[in-house]
């Protein structure tokens, strides 16, 4: 069953619940001593100089150098690491949930010992959790009448997780992920195939013989009829890599013209994230140390093993966040380019540990 395309030039599908008020990007750092701060950027303030971060948007206690663990829907942050288990009352604890509109903080089930999430959102209202052995969604479909229910001071709220069939392949073989044009169906790629989840028929399915050529997450572009993201080809890293599904078991990939990434060899490159903004506009979030290479290395190989220990140590070196936001259009011979470029540059915190790639969200 090919997956569904719409032809070019068709504007970014609506939302069904469109988040009201000017949208930011969040960066989180685990950048004091009980857990990590939210930190709000607007991106139109361009300049090349170096800044410092604007103060946390809220800080939240949880446990340091665990930032998959974060995630977000509609106007939310949620953070789901492993908490305080209450019994049978709330099994797996409690999700705190940031809403950034409105700064209030709610709470919903948290799930039980998640080990290595990958979460993906669906509309404004569903998020869904693929980790070793489980598959689940959480809605956050408001309540009605909105109430917190206290029965026997042990339920939390109505939300709760909802198991779904789980993928015949295994979860640390998926290599990268999607939200199919339909901006319903989600697709997870192994090194040999691609799989598609239908949420209302709730199967899964093997699409085709191949696999998606990100590296992580990759976004739907209605207006370019492309998916776009990090490239896996490692001779391809700093430009943006492109997909094109052309009906039955037939794509065709190709990468950016413009190497996007910090080009200055003294600088040592910690991770990157690419982030959509919607309307073909993209963000490149990348950690950069100007630290020793050798020390930066070595404290690399360590950090595993001393993050969460007395040992651990920020790692040696300055280090900052490169933001650069941009706008993909075809150009006169029918290649995707870049335009309107824009950089900010940030300090980042030297409390903060290095995430292998930075946490950003645009909401």
């Amino acid at each position: 069953m090919p997956l569904s395309k719409p032809s070019r030039g068709e504007h970014d599908a609506p939302r069904t619940s469109e988040p009201t008020g000017q949208q930011h990007l969040y960066l989180i750092f685990d950048d004091w001593e009980f857990g990590y701060s939210i930190r709000k950027l607007n991106l139109s303030n361009a300049g090349a100089e170096q800044r410092r971060l604007p103060p946390p948007f809220i800080r939240l206690e949880a446990t340091r150098g665990c930032p998959e663990f974060f995630a977000a829907v509609g106007t939310k942050i949620l953070a789901t690491h492993p908490r305080f288990d209450f019994g049978d009352a709330v099994p797996g604890g409690i999700l705190p949930i940031i809403d950034v509109r409105s700064r209030g903080v709610h709470f919903a089930p948290g799930e039980l010992y998640p080990q290595h999430p990958i979460y993906l959102p669906v509309g404004n209202e569903e998020i869904f959790a693929l980790d070793m052995d489980t598959f689940k969604m959480l809605s956050m479909k408001p309540l009605w009448p909105p109430r917190l229910e206290f029965e026997y001071r042990h339920q939390i709220s109505e939300w709760s997780w909802r198991n779904l069939p789980t993928p015949t392949f295994n979860r640390m073989d998926v290599t990268s992920y999607a939200v199919d044009s339909d901006g319903r169906t989600i697709l997870a790629s192994t090194a040999a195939a691609t799989f598609a989840f239908d949420p209302k028929r709730y199967e899964w399915e093997k699409r085709v013989e191949w696999s998606l050529p990100f590296s992580g997450r990759a976004n739907f572009v209605h207006g370019l009829d492309v998916f776009v993201g990090l490239p896996k080809d490692v001779d391809a890293f700093g430009h943006l890599c492109f997909c094109r599904w052309l009906g039955d078991d037939k794509h065709d990939v190709w990468f950016s013209k413009e190497n996007l990434s910090s080009k200055d060899p003294a600088e040592n490159h910690v991770g990157t994230t690419l982030v959509y903004l919607g309307e073909s506009r993209f963000c490149l979030v990348e950690c950069i140390s100007n630290g020793d290479a050798k020390a930066v290395h070595k404290w690399l190989e360590e950090w595993e093993e001393l993050h969460q220990t007395e040992k651990w140590e920020a790692c040696p070196g300055s280090s900052r966040c490169r933001l650069t936001t941009f706008s993909l259009s075809f150009d006169m011979t029918g290649d995707l380019t870049a335009a309107e470029t824009a950089v900010q540059c940030y300090e980042v915190p030297m409390e903060a540990s290095y995430n292998v790639n930075p946490v950003a969200f645009w909401l």
